[in-house]
This record gives structure tokens, C-alpha cells and sequence, in this order.
């Protein structure tokens, strides 16, 4: 249930009119929503959704006007409550959520202060509508697209560019990077950092770092996440990727469009991620290996080689999971074995 001391609702919005906005089973009632909460928290007058057969019993004794429901699922919505068919409630109300609040869809506060503009480098270029929390800093040369939203303390260093409608947090550091349209950068993530790159003597030579990175539209990083810039070509986030809070991306990995990384992930210099690639948490993968498309690696797991297109990931070392769980039953077959043997 959204708090109005930080989030300002966009509605009330009647049933009807919600049906033609997001992808839903149309329906011509006049009854107003007035906003989005759980199933078990919502009241008379709000929407709520049900995607997961585990909360069957909150759903079945909601008080939510109207619930997002599948088809297959419309029999368990109490009497007084109206379900909104669809096939993916889940996403469903994700388009509702941005059509309440469209401040939150861009992870920005309504109502921001302006900040002063002694700390904007005379070269900066600003588009129309862009919005400046105090103590930001923005150096020569760079570009900040139309709509877009910097927050305090945040540093937008020289020569980088944001595309249009992006937002960085507060306490953020981007540096030689390209942002296109789109892009949410958390609070205290560090993008364009220096790679660690270290030719290895008996006194260590720092290697400078001269590439950039590169994050694609509607890229979302994490808060306290370091993305590396990289040494030579780019460090490159493709477009749709999902980065969650506390990842380390090095330099001169070449990640593809759509993945999911989530908290604490790690990933080694110079490695490939295809498309739609899913880390679990506290997942590593190490240097110049290649990862395919849409593989899964499983939480915890320490990659270390390459693996193909639709790969199921998991383990330290990493292998195939079918492989993984085959060991694990043949262990436990041996295991049970020698507990017989030692009985008999």
C-alpha cells in the first residue's frame, strides 16, 4: 500500500477506464479504484492482483474492490469483488502501478527542489525539463536529455551523456559513460569507474583504463552497484537489462539485452552474457568465458567456463544442474549404502 507522504497516487481511476489503459478483459463499470495494495492489505476501494496459488486463502477473503486474475483462477475471488481477467496478472498490475504512479515507475520524488546551478560546468548542455536536486554536480561536456531527473549529491562527470526521461539517485557517480533513454541509475552506484587493471610486477603497473560504459535504453542499476568502464573497448549493459543493488560488472564485459543480475553478483572482466541471462544471488561468474543466451545460473554459483545457448546453471565449480542434481543423488544412493552396509 503506497504511502501519499512519498508517492502521489495519479488516480482515482474507474474500472472502465482502467480496462482500456492496460491489458485486461474490458469491463464498463463506473466503480473507482482509488489505488493498489495485497490482497491482504487492500480495502473496498482498491485493486490487487493474485499470480501465486500459495496465497489462494488471502485471495479468497480480500476486501479489494477488483482483482487481477487469470482465468482458471476467477472461481476463488470472493462475492463483491470484480475480477479483472488477464493472462498475467503479475505484469498486469506492474502497468496499473505505473499508471497510479508514474513518479515511482521512473524511481524519482514528486516535488523535487531545484538546485543551485554554481556547480553545473558552463559547457554542460541541459535539455528541456530537466530536473536538479541540490549539491548536484555536472562536468564539461555533458549531456543531459529532456525530462530527466539528478539527485542530490549525485556527480555527472565531464563528456557523459543521459538520453532522454532518465534518473540517477542520490549519491550516484557516472563517468565516462552513455546513457540512452530511459535509464534508472539507484542511489550510490558508481558507473565509469577505473577497471582493475594491474600488469603484475614485483612493483604493480597500473593499466589506464580508456573505454567507456555503455548502458542501453531502459537499463535499471541497482543501488551501491559499480559498473568498471573498460580498458581498451566498452564496457557495455544492453538494453532492458536489470541490475539489482550491490553487483560488481568489470571491465569490458559485454552483457546482452534483457538479463536479470540480482544482489551481489559478480562478473569478470571481459566476459559475454547473451540475451535474457538470469543470475541468482551471490552468483559469480570469472573472466573471458561466454555465457548464451537465456541461461540461468542458479544462486551461489561460481562460473567458470563458458556455457551454451539455454544452459540451467548451477554449482561451485558451476555445472549443468541436470548434472549437478545427478551427482547429489548418486552421492546420496552411496551414502545410504554405506549406512546399510555398516547395519547389516
Amino acid at each position: 500500500m503506497a504511502d501519499s507522504r512519498f508517492f502521489t497516487s495519479a488516480g482515482p481511476f474507474s474500472v472502465a477506464a482502467l480496462t482500456e489503459k492496460i491489458a485486461i478483459e474490458k469491463h464498463d463499470a463506473d466503480s473507482e479504484l482509488s489505488g493498489l495494495a495485497s490482497l491482504a492489505e487492500a480495502g473496498p476501494k482498491e485493486l490487487s492482483f493474485f499470480s501465486n496459488i500459495k496465497l489462494k486463502d488471502e485471495l479468497t477473503e480480500t476486501r479489494a474492490a477488483a482483482v487481477l486474475v487469470k482465468a482458471e483462477h476467477a472461481e476463488f475471488v470472493p462475492a463483491g469483488c470484480l475480477a479483472l481477467l488477464c493472462d498475467d496478472p503479475y505484469r498486469s498490475m506492474a502497468e496499473a502501478t505505473k499508471l497510479f504512479f508514474p513518479e515511482a515507475a521512473q524511481s524519482r520524488p514528486p516535488n523535487a527542489m531545484q538546485g543551485a546551478i554554481e556547480n553545473i560546468h558552463p559547457d554542460a548542455v541541459l535539455g528541456d525539463n530537466v530536473t536538479l536536486e541540490p549539491n548536484v554536480v555536472i562536468g564539461a561536456g555533458a549531456e543531459i536529455g529532456d525530462g530527466s531527473y539528478i539527485g542530490t549529491n549525485a556527480n555527472i562527470g565531464h563528456g557523459v551523456v543521459l538520453g532522454r526521461n532518465c534518473t540517477v539517485g542520490a549519491n550516484a557517480t557516472i563517468s565516462y559513460a552513455m546513457l540512452g533513454d530511459r535509464v534508472i541509475v539507484h542511489g550510490g552506484a558508481n558507473i565509469g569507474c577505473d577497471g582493475f587493471g594491474f600488469a603484475p610486477s614485483e612493483s604493480h603497473v597500473k593499466i589506464p583504463q580508456i573505454g567507456r560504459v555503455i548502458l542501453q535504453a531502459d537499463v535499471e542499476i541497482g543501488g551501491n552497484t559499480v559498473i568498471d568502464r573498460g580498458a581498451l573497448g566498452d564496457t557495455v549493459i544492453g538494453e532492458g537489462s536489470k541490475l539489482d543493488n550491490l553487483v560488481h560488472i568489470a571491465h569490458n564485459v559485454q552483457m546482452g539485452r534483457h538479463c536479470f543480475i540480482t544482489a551481489t553478483c559478480a562478473i569478470a572482466g571481459s566476459t559475454t552474457l547473451g540475451d535474457y541471462v538470469q543470475m541468482g544471488g551471490g552468483a559469480k561468474v570469472t573472466g573471458h568465458v561466454e555465457i548464451g543466451d537465456n541461461c540461468v545460473i542458479s544462486a551461489n554459483s561460481a562460473v567458470l567456463r563458458s556455457f551454451p545457448d539455454d544452459s540451467k546453471i548451477a554449482g561451485s565449480p558451476a555445472r549443468l544442474r541436470s548434472e549437478l542434481y545427478r551427482d547429489q543423488a548418486f552421492i546420496s544412493r552411496l551414502r545410504k549404502k554405506a549406512q546399510d552396509d555398516e547395519e547389516a
